[in-house]
């Protein structure tokens, strides 16, 4: 959600016509994220989303289209993709492919409001999801598996900055930690969310009132997901906040219990899941050229600290954490 392709007035009357949308009034630019250009519009009919991508194929769009529709129609909180008037669920536009989406209602947390009940809700939402996504059909691969990180890892590993350098080595021997750890064959799978971060979920009060930003969307292990979700929301001051990974585990199992081999994996999950987003945020955001003003950047040694966290506790440490 950074602004890597600077789209003129005429851009947005055109996306504006293409979905039906009305007059043009107000076009905000959104300078976060690490992959899209993204929008906020206003028009006589309310405000909308607008995500322009040069980097996800038609085929992704496709499947993340398919996947918003198989959601909504389950009833669970997801965001409403709007459709071109020719029905299609993007449109080609200034060298990339713009999706449209309602604008969703409600607020996105700070980790200074987390408490267990959020993290119970949040769980309970994330396996309603996982139940409803075993009916769908669609099929898409995980782009950021440990064959993408490590080759990351292998370019980081050669950058000229020795911190960077130096880094990407010891990430590497967390990686394959993480690899002996994950038993994935045997692993319950289905689509999975892979990137449910605190700006990722909104909320009514204490209530969940959406997940949103499907596209890293893909089929892999539900136990992948618990961890990166884990991670993302349990983690604070250099510390795994106890009652809050045990409350979000609660919630989850409330939904869809956990068989033992996720369990005995979301130790190598998790690790992985630290050092992937430690890779992508060293590549996206440390080493990007973007100015301030374009892009929000993200540290990242905080998970830097989870994967040490993560290292030094080990699976016998993480269940216990986990009260597993």
């Amino acid at each position: 959600m950074a602004v890597y392709t600077v789209l003129g007035p005429e851009a947005f009357e055109r996306v504006s016509e293409a979905f039906g949308l009305g007059p043009v009034q107000e076009v905000v630019a959104i300078p976060e994220g690490s992959i899209n250009t993204n929008h906020r519009i206003t028009t006589p009919q309310g405000r909308f989303f607008v995500r322009h991508t040069t980097v996800r194929s038609a085929e992704d769009l496709r499947f993340e289209a398919e996947l918003l529709a198989h959601l909504t129609e389950s009833h669970f909180p997801s965001p409403t993709l709007v459709q071109t008037r020719e029905g299609r669920p993007y449109l080609e536009l200034e060298g990339g492919r713009v999706s449209v989406f309602k604008w969703l209602v409600g607020e996105e947390l700070q980790r200074s409001q987390l408490t267990p009940e959020h993290l119970e809700r949040l769980g309970l939402e994330l396996g309603k999801m996982h139940r409803i996504t075993q009916s769908f059909g669609g099929s898409r691969d995980n782009p950021y598996g440990a064959a993408q990180v490590r080759g990351w890892l292998a370019g980081l590993r050669g950058n000229k900055d020795d911190e960077v350098a130096t880094i990407a080595e010891e990430l590497e021997e967390h990686l394959e930690r993480a690899e002996r750890a994950r038993n994935q064959g045997l692993e319950p799978r289905g689509v999975i969310h892979a990137d449910l971060f605190m700006d990722n979920v909104k909320w009514l009060a204490d209530q969940v009132g959406a997940f949103f930003d499907f596209e890293m969307a893909c089929r892999d292990a539900y136990s992948l997901d618990v961890a990166i979700t884990l991670n993302a929301w349990c983690f604070d001051n250099s510390l795994y906040r106890l009652e809050l990974c045990q409350a979000f585990i609660r919630g989850y199992q409330d939904s869809r219990p956990l068989a033992q081999v996720e369990r005995q994996n979301l130790f190598g999950h998790a690790l992985f899941g630290a050092v992937r987003y430690t890779a992508s945020r060293i590549r996206d955001f440390y080493l990007s050229p973007l100015p301030p003003e374009q892009l929000t950047r993200k540290d990242f040694r905080t998970y830097l600290k989870r994967t040490r966290a993560l290292n030094a506790m080990g699976p016998v440490g993480f269940r216990e954490l986990l009260g597993l």
